[in-house]
């Protein structure tokens, strides 16, 4: 007879408490090249190293001109103006435009000395290389002004802020060739069961596709780490204890899937036990689903036991893993929830001493947003795919009415 585990249930808050504690080291900086640095967590605050444009430039296709040569200018009397050459962005000699001059200029290239107006292409007749101007332009017209944009030494992104595909094309115009950049974290994945297959074209009694894998995979890549998938262990004690040992020498973090709960082969927490460097940090939180979640430390890497029910293990990683993994790049979890209106009542399923989480579809309604509720069993996989994501509940809270404004956590 199989003697049944007992978990020791803490609060969210205390589990988080612990993996502060526990997670120390931070993973070192590097230096990341422009090219190289897209989805990387900044390591620096990034301050501007020149004006942005660096001089005046034409915000228009046109003729760059002296306003002061055109104040009287209009239909009947346009004032024509001599053109004197023609500048494009590539051109680095800077134009003088002297009285009754005018200079051809592209969008983006630097204004010519003294003149402070452009008159658009489309609006200019040239003959005979002479400009007829038929009303005045002001200054300033259509001219980007130097520094407008960015000024130098301004702060343009925080230390911590994640680098996506318009702040890259910002810093290699504010003069970065490279950025400092924390490092990525080596997550070890490591599913257990003998049931598992890596076969994913065929489904068949006996053999699950190990989808749940991939999809923990898919969150660290998202999530700025690299996901090292390690293979199927099956539920051998002694295997699983090799595989994680294995796993702390190579990995910067291990996250093991299934084998977390109380069943006969759940073994992940007996296995730690047999590693002369594994520590139980905690097995259980008070969170439905995901309360079978666990916190290790095994040669000094943290671990985290993620349940193998599909709900469990989500939210497992979303409050749990990502927390671990953060900390290995000293930073935070800072996620912005989207706020939406409770589009229908809600009782909370028990028990009702643990944060609920549950997962939302999210509708765009005028200039609101609808959250309904997706209820089912944890094991349903199709509930996280209809879900936009998900909404934790406190302790406490039994019935949410209709019309009750919520925090959804997104999935993607």
């Amino acid at each position: 007879m199989v003697q049944a585990k007992i978990f020791k249930y803490i609060s969210l808050e205390e589990a988080l408490s612990l993996i502060d504690d526990h997670v120390k080291s931070v993973l070192p900086i590097e230096d990341v090249s422009l090219p190289e640095a897209y989805g990387r967590f900044l390591a620096e605050d990034i301050t501007s190293k020149v004006d942005l444009p660096l001089r005046d430039v034409a915000h228009f296709d046109g003729y760059a001109l002296r306003s002061i040569d055109v104040t009287s200018a209009s239909p009947r009397n346009p004032v024509k103006l001599r053109v004197k050459a023609k500048v494009y962005p590539s051109t680095s000699k800077i134009e003088v435009v002297g009285p009754g001059e005018a200079v051809y200029i592209t969008t983006g290239s630097l204004m010519p000395l003294n003149a402070d107006g452009i008159l658009p292409v489309e609006a200019s007749i040239v003959r005979d290389e002479h400009l007829e101007v038929k009303y005045a332009v002001k200054p300033g017209e259509h001219v980007i002004k130097a520094g407008s944009d960015v000024k130098r030494g301004e702060l343009i992104l925080r230390r911590g802020h994640r680098l996506r595909a318009q702040d890259l094309a910002l810093l290699a115009l504010i003069g970065y060739g490279k950025v400092k950049a924390y490092s990525k974290p080596k997550v070890g994945i490591l599913p257990i069961g003998d049931e598992l297959t890596d076969e994913y074209g065929e489904v068949r009694p006996g053999k699950i596709p190990c989808g749940h894998a991939l999809m923990i995979s898919s969150f660290v890549l998202r999530d700025g780490g690299t996901p090292l998938y390690l293979g199927i262990t099956p539920d051998d004690v002694d295997l699983i204890a090799e595989a994680i040992s294995k796993a702390a020498d190579s990995c910067d973090m291990i996250l093991t899937i299934s084998g977390a709960s109380k069943g006969e082969k759940d073994y992940v927490d007996h296995a730690i036990s047999k590693i002369d460097e594994g520590k139980l940090v905690f097995h259980g939180v008070m969170t439905k689903p995901g309360r079978q979640t666990g916190f290790a430390i095994v040669k000094g890497k943290p671990m985290v036991m993620l349940p193998g029910l599909s709900h469990s293990t989500i939210v497992g990683y979303q409050l749990i893993a990502k927390r671990a993994m953060y900390r290995l790049m000293g930073l935070t979890v800072n996620e912005k929830p989207l706020k939406a209106v409770l589009a229908s009542d809600l009782e909370l399923p028990s028990p009702k001493g643990f944060k609920r989480i549950i997962f939302m579809r999210v509708e765009e309604r005028g200039e609101c947003y609808l959250a309904w509720p997706i209820r089912g069993e944890s094991a349903l996989v199709s509930i996280p795919v209809r879900a936009y994501g998900y909404t934790i509940f406190n302790e406490g809270v039994e019935n949410v009415r209709e019309g009750s404004i919520i925090n959804v956590y997104p999935l993607c």
